[in-house]
């Protein structure tokens, strides 16, 4: 139900660069068949089609099946004076008739879609303009979003557009693209819909052909710091071994929109337990859609690994840097005393554990 829009830069050996940071919004096909639900709505009544959603759920998805399929082949040669025909469950019918004392015949009439759509026994005929109007929330919010990505110096000299996924298949967002963008080549591939499947696959036999991403979040650990009360909330407060401290303090390791070089470390920062009887040091990794959070209370915690640090010893500071891989980010300690390179060993959050 969503449309997620990266840019690339193909590099001399074939290999990718993302120039900006994936982005996108919920103007899939799903938000089409909302508006043909709500569209639905405004003739029989949303507690009408709530109510035959859950009493004839195999009709109700067949009857958004055939939409499906009308939807993806609507706009290819039709002329505007053209009518799509949907296929309507017998049942759709008789429940209207029941719920509501009447026929659709009177209530698309009683509707704003009069002359617009009609009911023929167990079909409706959908004029092309009306059918075009589901689309055009959609269409919108990517032709928006589209255009103000072209405004970012970033993507300055993209003259290509690679559509992709099953919403790409239809004809009026084809049309609806090329006419937004005339400077630019509309790619299409054959069977849209299978091509991020098959990508995924290409990928997984050549995982190098990506040099580099841009972070989409804000990643950092959970830390404490020392307790200054002119910059730190009272409720933060912990005394922990007689000393106060401020706690969910989020230490920055990665800015969101960075460029990240895959299987290259970030920084390293610096980290010493909290007591001295302490044998392990827990870190608990955060992302952010802000530049620089203060504090991980409005952050998502994605997982935590832990270090064990000597005892007995002066240094007993631990180095961590986090690496984002080709499909996944890991993160490594270094025990300064030791030199010892410990690689994370992730727990997810207690929420996502099956």
């Amino acid at each position: 139900g969503t449309v997620d829009i990266t840019v690339h830069e193909v590099k001399p050996n074939g290999h990718l660069k993302e120039l900006d940071r994936a982005s996108g919004g919920d103007w899939g096909g799903t938000s089409v068949d909302m508006a043909f639900k709500s569209a639905l709505a405004e003739i029989v009544t949303e507690g009408m089609i709530e109510g035959y959603c859950h009493k004839f759920t195999g009709d109700y998805i067949e009857l958004f099946r055939d939409f499906e399929i009308k939807k993806r082949k609507c706009g290819k040669g039709n002329s505007s004076d053209s009518f799509i025909t949907l296929k309507i469950p017998v049942t759709f019918t008789d429940e209207c008739q029941e719920t509501l004392n009447t026929d659709l015949t009177t209530l698309v009439n009683k509707s704003t879609y009069k002359d617009h759509i009609f009911w023929k026994t167990d079909k409706v005929r959908i004029d092309l303009l009306t059918f075009e109007t589901f689309f055009k929330p959609a269409c919108d919010g990517i032709v928006k979003h589209v255009k103000e990505l072209f405004q970012s110096p970033k993507v300055k000299g993209v003259n290509k557009i690679l559509m992709v996924g099953g919403f790409s298949e239809s004809n009026i967002l084809q049309d609806v693209v090329r006419r937004a963008f005339p400077n630019c080549q509309i790619i299409v591939p054959q069977e849209a819909g299978l091509a991020v499947l098959r990508g995924a696959v290409l990928f997984g036999c050549n995982p190098k052909a990506i040099d580099s991403r841009i972070a989409k979040y804000t990643y950092g650990v959970a830390t404490n710091v020392e307790f200054d009360p002119e910059i730190h909330m009272e409720s933060k407060r912990e005394i922990i071994d007689g000393e106060d401290y401020c706690t969910d303090i989020f230490d920055k390791h990665v800015e969101k929109g960075e460029e990240l070089i895959v299987d290259e470390a970030q920084a390293e920062r610096s980290y010493l337990p909290m007591t001295h009887q302490q044998k392990a040091i827990s870190f608990s990794i955060y992302t952010s859609t802000e530049d620089a959070p203060f504090y991980v209370d409005y952050c998502e915690n994605i997982g935590k690994f832990e270090v064990s640090v000597p005892v007995g010893v002066d240094d007993r500071s631990v180095n961590v840097r986090m690496i984002f891989g080709r499909t996944e980010l890991t993160a490594e300690a270094r025990v300064v005393k030791t030199g010892e390179i410990i690689p994370g060993q992730f727990e997810l959050p207690e929420e996502e554990k099956i």
